[in-house]
């Protein structure tokens, strides 16, 4: 007989929690808190399970139909099927079940949720597995190393939807695509244009490169075989070397070549910018120790009175891409930008005896916890520590907890229909 469960929660990672007749934790994808459901049992490790819908016998009214056929198969998306209003109940509830199960003990200075001004075409960059023995590009399918085909993805701002659709119907890109492992669009929203980057073990023949350009929705193409920087632009002649432009809430430009990160929602990118501004902190000089291209940095240049503005990054183009805006925006000497690694310039600040009123934290999901014995040494006022995962960034702050306060938090829906989110956090040492 197959078990009914009441769903208690939604946890990290988007499944559902539920507790079985004797007691065990079972996840159940695609639930919604206090739906009663009957499930069949996939898998048992002993201690919990995981388990799939057999009937929902008491449907949450927050539940929706998905609007994409590939929900459920694609491992993109875990939350299309509540609808959005309740994905950001449910990631707050996410967000202080981390901290209590990671044993945080004060108070969550959360100030606000910041939803998306887009539930869904949000996102400004597409990245696809190539699979060439029929042309197929899309992404990995949940719980399975085979690639999807996708035709249209959901969270894809249209420009990416519609040059998706024309490269599997153009012959050079069929022919290209069988020496590809992978492709990647990228949207130059102040142009309404879209960049494209792929990865290929033969170098492509000129005339097949022309092929693709005849997409009209293409800026230009670059390709990568090896070394530190790919082939392109085609054309020669594309606008800031095929660089993808975009408009900060200063109206400064970034051009940031194709395969550079950017924030992949870039109204929330640009509503985290706001937040910073907001909190009005008194800084003379600020090291940016994951800058890319100056995301975060450019917004603080706004006060005049500040002497010095360090960001290092180990991404040599996405340094190379700041230097380019600074120079095409005239900013002035304030700001220094390195090809260096955070632990780098930590050590060099401290054999120079330097300090700083404001430190920046941007780093990739895995946090920055070998930073964080040094930084106390360096950041004299604050940190901003500004993450895509609630688990490492709870893990990091704690650590700091015993020179610095948490004095502010907020959560940032980057990825809605996605169990992820974005926070930024301002940390305050303790006098």
């Amino acid at each position: 007989m197959r078990p009914i469960v009441k769903i208690e929660k939604l946890v990290f990672g988007g499944d559902g929690l539920a507790r079985l007749p004797d007691g065990k934790v079972v996840f159940v994808p695609y639930s919604i808190p206090g739906e009663v459901l009957q499930i069949r049992i996939t898998k048992d490790y002993g201690d919990y399970a995981e388990a799939e819908i057999d009937k929902i016998l008491e449907e949450s009214t927050f539940r929706r139909k998905p609007i994409c056929p590939y929900y459920k198969i694609c491992g993109g998306c875990q939350l299309q099927h509540i609808t959005y209003e309740a994905q950001l109940k449910i990631k707050k509830e996410i967000l202080y079940d981390t901290f209590n199960r990671l044993g945080w003990k004060e108070d969550i200075p959360l100030e606000k949720i910041v939803p998306s001004p887009k539930e869904f075409h949000y996102r400004n960059r597409l990245r696809l597995h190539v699979e060439n023995a029929q042309l197929k590009m899309g992404f990995v399918k949940r719980k399975s190393y085979e690639v999807l085909k996708i035709e249209k993805c959901y969270l894809a701002e249209g420009i990416l939807n519609e040059i998706l659709s024309k490269l599997y119907k153009n012959p050079s890109w069929v022919k290209l695509s069988i020496y590809s492992k992978r492709v990647k669009i990228e949207s130059s929203p102040e142009e309404n244009k879209a960049t494209l980057i792929f990865w290929t073990s033969l170098k492509p023949l000129e005339e097949d490169i022309e092929g693709l350009i005849e997409i009209k929705e293409i800026k230009s193409v670059f390709y990568w075989m090896k070394g530190r920087h790919p082939e392109g632009p085609f054309p020669k002649g594309s606008s800031f070397g095929g660089r993808r432009v975009f408009k900060n809430i200063d109206s400064i430009f970034y051009y940031v070549q194709p395969g550079v990160f950017v924030q992949t929602n870039w109204n929330i990118n640009c509503a985290i910018m706001e937040t910073i501004r907001s909190w009005n902190l008194d800084y003379e000089n600020v090291l940016d120790l994951h800058a890319g291209i100056g995301n975060f940095i450019f917004p603080l240049l706004i006060n005049k009175e500040a002497k010095k503005f360090l960001g290092v990054d180990t991404d040599l183009r996405a340094i190379e891409d700041g230097l380019y805006i600074a120079e095409k925006q005239e900013i002035n000497g304030r700001l220094d930008l390195r090809n260096m690694s955070a632990m780098e310039a930590l050590y060099e600040a401290l054999k120079m005896g330097e300090i700083y009123d404001l430190v920046l934290l941007d780093p990739p999901r895995g946090g920055c916890k070998e930073l964080l014995r040094l930084l106390p040494e360096v950041a004299r006022k604050y940190i901003i520590y500004i993450s895509c995962d609630a688990p490492t960034f709870v893990r990091d702050i704690k650590i700091l907890k015993e020179k610095y306060d948490l004095k502010k938090l907020v959560l940032f829906d980057m990825f809605p229909q996605t169990y992820h989110f974005e926070l930024v956090g301002l940390l305050e040492k303790k006098v």
